[in-house]
């Protein structure tokens, strides 16, 4: 019995000396260039892998993401003979904006990769992923603004046109809005000569006006400011303002009038007025 016992008790510790001894298979995770094609549903190129960024140290992370995106541009631009290629203007100016969010190549990376396993196995198209490709640069950069007022500008007034000379701001730009105050107009051939501070005997209430509440005058410098979003507002500037935008938008100037075509500069001999305007951005 006791030999009996002795059997089993060393057949039971064979057993899991076998069975821990047994090596067991582990699939690496695809990195870099890699088909998974087969004979009977080849792929016509190959795709581009990322690593686990995640579990990089941060030197080797750089690099990889380095890595990433000089491998996505080189598909991109047909260098991998798979039957793609994409426009290089397109491809150029996302290069740009990754360099600069560098730590976005890692989700671009990822879904590209999405998006060339759906194109290798024909459930995908090379148009779609262009077209994704072509979007990025406005998804990845909405929201900011690359256009700071951070310059002097002085443009000439054209009493005979609308909104005129668009200026970018980005949210919290402050900017002096200053005209000359010596230089006339009139905005019909019987009304006063006025400079930009309009003529401040006839209050523009009227909705035709484009600035038609309290502080309005007519023929009076006035401004308007357009957000991303389309917020439009209109206010008055006259010979001096200060005016900190609101948010990322464009500024635009015109003189509060409803008809333009009539409209005329004071002369004096050979000498003609002209009205300049000078914004000048505020630290």
């Amino acid at each position: 019995m006791a030999l009996e016992k002795a059997s089993v008790l060393a057949l039971a510790a064979l057993a899991v000396t076998i069975s821990c001894g047994k090596k067991v298979e582990s699939t690496a995770p695809l990195v870099g260039w890699h088909s998974e094609g087969t004979e009977d549903a080849p792929w016509a190129g190959d795709c581009y892998y990322p690593p686990d960024y995640q579990s990089m140290l941060d030197t080797d992370r750089k690099m990889a993401r380095q890595k990433s995106l000089e491998a996505m541009k080189s598909q991109w631009l047909g260098q991998k003979n798979d039957g793609l290629e994409f426009d290089a203007t397109a491809v150029d100016d996302l290069e740009i904006i990754l360099l600069g969010r560098p730590d976005r190549i890692e989700e671009v990376s990822v879904k590209n990769l999405e998006y060339c396993q759906q194109y290798m196995t024909g459930t995908g198209s090379a148009s779609s992923w262009e077209d994704w490709l072509r979007g990025l640069a406005a998804s990845l950069t909405e929201g900011e603004c690359n256009t700071p007022l951070d310059y002097q500008l002085i443009q000439y007034l054209d009493i005979q046109t609308s909104w005129q000379q668009p200026i970018p701001f980005c949210k919290g730009n402050r900017a002096e809005i200053t005209a000359t105050q010596s230089d006339r107009y009139r905005i019909s051939e019987d009304s006063p000569w006025i400079n930009a501070d309009g003529d401040e005997s006839m209050p523009s209430t009227s909705s035709e006006y484009p600035c038609n509440f309290q502080g309005c005058f007519a023929g009076q410098l006035i401004g308007r400011f357009v957000t991303f979003d389309g917020v439009e507002t209109i206010f008055p500037i006259g010979t001096y303002l200060r005016y900190e935008a609101p948010e990322h938008g464009t500024f635009t100037w015109t003189i509060n009038d409803t008809t333009y075509f009539d409209n005329e500069w004071h002369k004096e001999g050979a000498i003609t007025d002209r009205t300049a305007i000078t914004v000048t951005p505020i630290d």
